[in-house]
């Protein structure tokens, strides 16, 4: 009997399965070569795993039932046009929340503590006797901005807390939290010295110049979210100019980018979107991915479902 078959779009999906549904599924494996593939086998492929899907690509997949996307960002997924025809649409839910919570202060911590100019400076042999390190404002000094407070932005805040700095949060959306919401963008990014980015990937652009201004030339600005949030040309402009003290970046607009983009920018801290991996979070993402995939075989509830 043939089997049904899973469209995978990256290489990286297959990796993340490891071969747990092998036996179940067909695999088609879309970087290969998507026309030919979608043409000789888009009829039978049931599921996909991937993060991307629009209106055109759904078009050739007339029998899909379920689209999983193997992380927590949806923003390059059309969810009303899949649910439009029938289609079931899930993410990962929280499945690498405390990861990338962890990386975002891990991020805060290395530039509030300049680690990385500290270690260049004494391999460069200017650590002497005679020499003097510039003091900083300690985390308990710091006023931590969170935009988003989602799975992401109340671990952060969470982990955050301990240090003794105040906190504050900003979302379109109002809801029950131990600290308190600014009125608006603006005013969290003029009151914060730390802000930090964990919205939903979809609000492209939200992070515009004069957010970026706000936070000023003493404040650093971490962004764990999507680089799209972030009006990069804007910030790449603000660090230069010193408008903006300090960024710490793990995503980009473009990925990956291009070294050549950041050789000249001062006072920047750059991680290559690695937040969200970790061997315990790729465990719970594999989890999450294969019980939705095999709902589709064997019914049972789909985890994480999305609705808009």
């Amino acid at each position: 009997m043939t089997k049904p078959a899973l469209l995978l779009a990256r290489p990286a999906w297959e990796r993340l399965l490891d071969g747990a549904l092998d036996e179940r599924f067909e695999l088609v494996r879309l970087w290969q070569d998507p026309d030919a593939l979608l043409a000789e086998r888009g009829d039978a492929i049931v599921a996909a795993l991937t993060t991307r899907l629009d209106a055109a690509l759904l078009d050739r997949l007339p029998n899909l039932r379920l689209v999983a996307t193997p992380g927590t960002g949806y923003e390059n997924i059309d969810v009303a046009a899949a649910r439009a025809r029938g289609i079931t649409v899930a993410n990962a839910g929280d499945a690498h929340s405390t990861e990338v919570a962890d990386h975002a202060v891990a991020l805060t911590l290395a530039a509030v503590h300049r680690l990385p100019e500290l270690q260049a400076w004494m391999r460069a042999g200017h650590w002497t006797a005679e020499s003097a390190v510039e003091r900083r404002r300690g985390m308990s000094a710091q006023r931590f901005g969170i935009v988003g407070l989602g799975n992401i932005g109340a671990a952060v805040a969470e982990r955050l807390a301990p240090f003794g700095g105040a906190i504050a949060w900003w979302s379109r959306r109002d809801k029950p939290a131990p600290w308190p919401r600014k009125e608006s963008l603006l005013a969290l990014a003029a009151w914060s010295t730390v802000l930090v980015v964990a919205t939903r990937g979809d609000a492209a652009g939200l992070i515009d110049a004069d957010t970026i201004a706000a936070v000023g030339p003493e404040g650093l600005l971490v962004n764990v979210s999507r680089g799209t949030v972030i009006d990069e040309d804007a910030l790449i402009d603000a660090l230069r100019s010193g408008r903006l003290g300090r960024a710490a970046l793990d995503v980009f607009a473009e990925e990956p980018t291009p070294p050549e983009r950041w050789r000249d920018v001062p006072n920047v801290l750059l991680t290559p979107h690695v937040a969200g991996t970790s061997y315990e979070a790729a465990a719970r993402l594999r989890e999450a991915a294969v019980q939705n995939l095999t709902s589709v075989l064997d019914g049972g509830p789909v985890v994480n479902e999305l609705t808009a």
